[in-house]
């Protein structure tokens, strides 16, 4: 997912998600929070008093499960775009051994335990203790399924109700997940559903062993402690997986600085191309590809693409960039070489760079399959540069040229017209036209003038 899609969004989750254990909750992560805590307070009480169950469980026993619970707290083991924790392996045994209306405190109380480390040594901010009453919520589904169909010892016979009370704690987590991260933090629950259909599928995976330990620890209760060398083995794992994430994680930090810095050197060659032309052409593609609905990498690549499109210039020599007059066909064709030139860049660096090199190289093709360095046509040309090719074209037209002044906004708009079909696809540039109309942003301060006029 996030790693192995290279989505741009995801990262930045990522990211956000590792500063907030030491920030102070906000009011609507304690709305949240006060909810879903009253809500498992409720289904507690409700278990014990119209279930109640025959089960006893000893002191020491609720101390294992909560320790247990505790120490698989410590393994984070990361999956996909999210990390999981291996905590199916104590839920199970605590499902098969404790009444049900203690299965959600037994959790609360691992939960607390285990995240007091991080407490202590100041990893995490005091007011995240508001969240462990209702991260034990994923553990009420399954509570009640037990509660309702399993009211003696449980067996491996009984595996419909075991798969009923797996189903409940899956639907139970990700209603909860989906509020919170949609409330507090602005996530679309589909992106949620997407993290946690890969936290659901390691619960899944793990939920066997914990049955098969809460079914021996019945008859010994020590049994259950047969899970710790599968949760050493899971640390190990984790920690190598998160080493992968993290140089993941830099090396995306890394292409970004190294666009921009780019950027920065053919600013420095050209102060036009470079600056004002550059950065414009980079927002009006932006606003392009958000309006054709663009996902988060594609966007990206189209953000780096605009901002280093004229990147091959830089082997041109400035008498022929800033040449007032006609160029020269020796000249011209020199400048003809840039797109490739800035591939051939741009894949030196390799990477995420590599693949905008290919959107740079055909920047300049044209729909009807005029263009150059490849002369390849309609949809054969990368989307990115088919939207920068439009984009580029507008921002030259209405911006100031070493061989001309800014033409009108009526004329370059009319100009985009007549080419849509032939120079530019002629969605792209009805895309561009609607853009350019509902955001003044995007248009230069004389065209602002004539359209009021």
């Amino acid at each position: 997912m996030a790693l192995a899609d290279d989505d741009p969004y995801v990262e930045q989750l990522l990211d956000d998600a590792s500063e907030r254990p030491t920030a102070r909750l906000r009011g609507r992560d304690v709305a949240v929070c006060l909810v879903i805590g009253a809500l498992v307070l409720a289904a507690v009480a409700a278990l014990a008093v119209l279930a109640p169950s025959a089960r006893e469980l000893t002191p020491a026993g609720a101390i294992g499960l909560i320790l247990l619970y505790a120490i698989a707290q410590q393994i984070q083991f990361d999956v996909g775009a999210v990390y999981t924790i291996p905590t199916q392996l104590v839920l199970m045994p605590t499902l098969l051994l404790a009444p049900p209306a203690l299965v959600p405190l037994l959790i609360a109380a691992g939960l607390l335990v285990g995240r007091l480390p991080g407490y202590l040594r100041r990893e995490v901010h005091l007011s995240r203790l508001a969240f462990v009453l209702p991260d034990a919520w994923h553990a009420v589904g399954p509570a009640v399924v037990i509660a309702l169909f399993a009211r003696g010892q449980i067996d491996v016979g009984d595996w419909p109700v075991l798969l009923l009370a797996l189903l409940a704690q899956g639907a139970g987590d990700a209603c909860f997940s989906i509020l919170r991260e949609r409330i507090a933090h602005g996530v679309p629950p589909a992106v949620v559903l997407r993290f946690f259909a890969w936290v659901f599928a390691v619960d899944i995976a793990l939920a066997p062993v914990g049955v098969l330990a809460g079914i021996a620890g019945a008859r010994a209760p020590l049994a259950v402690a047969a899970v710790l060398p599968l949760m050493g083995l899971l640390v190990l794992f984790a920690r190598e997986r998160r080493a992968h994430i993290d140089k993941a994680l830099a090396l995306s930090h890394a292409y970004r600085g190294t666009a921009l810095l780019m950027s920065d050197v053919l600013e420095a060659d050209d102060a036009y191309t470079g600056g004002e032309h550059s950065h414009g052409v980079v927002a009006l593609a932006l606003a392009v590809g958000d309006a054709l609905g663009l996902d988060a990498r594609d966007r990206r690549n189209l953000e780096f693409g605009a901002l280093l499109h004229d990147i091959g210039k830089i082997r041109v020599a400035d008498e022929i960039i800033n040449k007032p007059g006609k160029l020269t066909d020796e000249e011209f064709a020199l400048v003809k070489r840039h797109p490739a030139d800035g591939q051939a860049m741009l894949e030196r660096v390799g990477g995420v760079l590599a693949e905008v090199g290919l959107i740079v190289r055909h920047h300049h093709e044209r729909w009807d399959g005029g263009g150059y360095p490849d002369g390849i046509a309609g949809e054969a040309i990368p989307l990115a540069a088919r939207i920068i090719c439009a984009c580029d074209t507008y921002s030259a037209m209405t911006t100031n040229r070493p061989y001309r002044a800014a033409l009108p906004a009526a004329d370059a708009v009319a100009e985009l017209e007549r080419c849509a079909g032939s120079q530019f696809d002629p969605a792209i540039v009805a895309a561009l036209l609607r853009t350019v109309a509902k955001h003044p942003e995007h248009r230069p301060a004389r065209a602002l003038l004539e359209l009021a006029a």
